[in-house]
């Protein structure tokens, strides 16, 4: 595989051009570069009165409660002034809508369970914890699959 870089002042953000054969998995690619991406990417949120930089790949999920929305990482919770519907429109892909009140970090998983009682998502280096509602559990469950 060959790389070429090439710096152009005229750009307002890194566009990135991908020429293949027809035998290449391309998709493989551009998923590769989304996470790459993703991995660097910050977000500001604040706490008690103070904002601070969060670097989205630490963030475990986003729930709303109360007319507010909150950023879970492994040992903190943060607000943000966002609603859900925009962060779903502005977050990587490995950022997936789980219930009406919650968007977790696909990348954060440990486990998936399904019981009568609900759908328990555990995270990571943490003790949080959150249910999926019927209706995504699905669509989380593929994405898991899919990532290995």
């Amino acid at each position: 595989m060959k790389i070429r870089v090439e710096v152009d002042d005229q750009l307002k953000e890194p566009e990135v051009t991908i020429r293949t054969p027809n035998d290449v998995d391309v998709d493989q690619i551009v998923k590769a570069i989304e996470a790459a991406e993703a991995t660097a990417a910050r977000m500001t949120f604040s706490q008690r009165g103070e904002n601070y930089q969060v670097a989205l790949r630490d963030v475990l999920f986003f729930e709303a409660a109360d007319h507010q929305v909150m950023v879970h990482t492994a040992t903190d919770v943060f607000l943000t002034r966002q609603r859900l519907y925009e962060l779903e429109a502005v977050l990587p892909v490995n950022f997936l809508r789980v219930s009406k009140s919650a968007i977790l970090n696909c990348d954060q998983v440990f486990s998936l369970t399904k019981s009568v009682t609900g759908n328990l998502v555990k995270f990571q280096n943490s003790h949080k914890q959150l249910y999926v509602s019927r209706r995504f559990y699905k669509g989380l469950k593929e994405t898991l699959e899919r990532k290995g």
